[in-house]
């Protein structure tokens, strides 16, 4: 959105004086796009961050089915797993567990293809995880979506509400302010003999 009276400089001050109705508009178009833009990128970290965790839980679940239905299966049949493949599903899972830990929470990571590659690994527990590493890859495209978007908008990334003050005065902010204006804004709203000041 293009604006004519608020820049970055603006926002960055954290206020705005107000001397015009257009300039008031403005500022109140900002303030709640800035709202709306806040909340859709802390709406989408979240959705990130949750599923992040929820993948384990998921993991976690799913693995311990399989496992009941394998075991299950392979007494009917009386065959057993080999050790080399319960090793090989440990290994797959910590190390998939320590990427995710590494690359996503430490680093900070959200890059799609990045969060693809270290999730190769949970694909060692069974090839039907590869459902989990699509949707890590999947939630990280979206990230990097809403990110991409958001990133054009004024205010990114905290997207700080502007104080917006109203002082009938041609001062840009309460340093700019002298007794002299301030009296004549009272003259102008409150008229009088002058007796008083």
């Amino acid at each position: 959105m293009e604006y004519k009276y608020i820049t970055q400089e603006v926002i960055d001050s954290g206020g705005k004086n107000i001397t015009s109705p257009e300039m008031f508009a403005e500022a109140r178009k900002y303030n709640i796009e800035a709202v709306k833009n806040y909340t859709k990128r802390h709406r989408t970290h979240a959705m990130f961050n949750i599923w992040m965790v929820i993948q384990f839980i998921l993991l976690i679940y799913k693995t311990w089915v399989l496992m009941m239905n394998t075991q299950n299966e392979q007494k009917a049949e009386g065959t057993s797993t080999p050790g080399w493949r319960i090793a090989l599903a440990a290994v797959g899972f910590f190390v998939y567990a320590g990427l995710i830990f590494y690359f996503v929470y430490v680093k900070g990571c959200h890059e799609r293809f990045v969060v693809l590659l270290i999730s190769v690994p949970v694909t060692a527990v069974s090839i039907g995880f590869v459902g989990i590493a699509a949707m890590n890859f999947c939630m990280a495209w979206y990230y990097n979506v809403v990110e991409e978007e958001l990133s054009k908008e004024l205010g990114y990334p905290s997207f700080p509400r502007l104080n917006i003050t109203t002082f009938n005065s041609d001062s840009e902010n309460l340093s700019d302010l002298t007794y002299d204006s301030i009296r004549e804004k009272i003259n102008r709203d409150h008229p009088h003999d002058g007796t008083f000041l």
